[in-house]
């Protein structure tokens, strides 16, 4: 048999649980099989290599230094059929819809609307997973992603979700402390709050950029804290930590309880539109079909 002729599935399995447990015996009760069966298993394996992977004692077993690389690809391998398997199992289950977005987009919005959307359908289940990672739709079990902008995923369906904007906010017990706030020069000797959006900075409106567009000549010099999720700048406002450039979606519901207040009506948009993407199986599941048409028409409701 050639080396390059792959093992038998079972032989991979004994070898990895033998690895693990350092004892064949040990290893056959993982498997639920006898000891001499996983013995002649990894000894087929072997002889299939032309090679030792374990050194044995009458204390159990141990890899050898083949054996040990071998075992990171055998593992990596065997991660990947676990992973395979449970995303089969997942995209057989119409009543199981996942999306993908990022941390403070789920916080802020999306996930009140999902619970809104099982309040009206108790028997579909949305997964949300909050990450800033591009999703490999031909590895991840999501079968959704609300992204921010459309360059990332040419090649899918991209359905234009709503587009926001920044305005000038801070917390009411902020703006007690300062005198005047009719001019607006006088607010800016408070603390600035800042969110660092990494490759999508050019697409965040900037402190100057604001500062500019409201005809104010000052220059935003004033330090502040530094965040790199939304969610935790505008916590931070509430806190009265400084002003914050908050995104209208998102600070929606700290607008309308009052824990953050507008000082102008002065507003700049995002240089891009937040979409859904999703591959062409996604529409194979009338459920995620429903979905989507319905959290479409609840962001054109939502956006100021």
């Amino acid at each position: 048999m050639k080396i390059t002729q792959l093992p038998p599935l079972g032989a991979l399995l004994a070898f990895e649980a033998a690895a693990e447990q350092g004892s064949f015996a040990k290893a056959a009760e993982v498997l639920f099989i006898t000891p001499a069966a996983v013995s002649q298993k990894i000894r087929g394996l072997e002889e299939q290599l032309d090679t030792s992977l374990f050194e044995r004692s009458k204390q159990g077993v141990i890899l050898t230094r083949v054996g040990q690389s071998y075992l990171i690809f055998i593992h990596e391998a065997l991660e990947k059929i676990r992973q395979g398997q449970q995303q089969v199992k997942q995209f057989s289950n119409l009543e199981v819809i996942t999306i993908t977005t990022f941390p403070s987009i789920a916080a802020k919005w999306l996930m009140p609307q999902v619970l809104s959307w099982m309040d009206s359908h108790p028997t579909i289940e949305i997964r949300v997973e909050a990450s800033h990672s591009k999703v490999d739709f031909s590895r991840s079990a999501s079968d959704i992603c609300l992204c921010f902008g459309n360059q990332d995923y040419p090649t899918l369906h991209n359905d234009k979700l709503f587009n926001d904007s920044v305005s000038l906010v801070a917390s009411p017990q902020l703006v007690a402390s300062v005198d005047n706030t009719d001019k607006l020069e006088n607010v800016f000797q408070q603390p600035l709050i800042h969110i660092d959006w990494r490759e999508h900075n050019q697409n965040l409106p900037s402190w100057e950029g604001w500062l500019k567009a409201a005809g104010l000549s000052i220059k935003a010099t004033r330090g502040g804290p530094h965040f790199n999720l939304s969610s935790m700048a505008i916590e931070a406002a509430v806190q009265g930590k400084g002003l914050l450039l908050g995104q209208d979606v998102l600070i929606n519901d700290e607008l309308k309880s009052g824990r953050l207040v507008k000082l102008s009506e002065v507003s700049l948009p995002l240089g891009q539109a937040y979409y859904l993407a999703y591959p062409e199986r996604t529409l194979d599941n009338p459920n995620a079909a429903l979905f989507i048409e319905w959290i479409k028409q609840k962001a054109k409701e939502l956006t100021p």
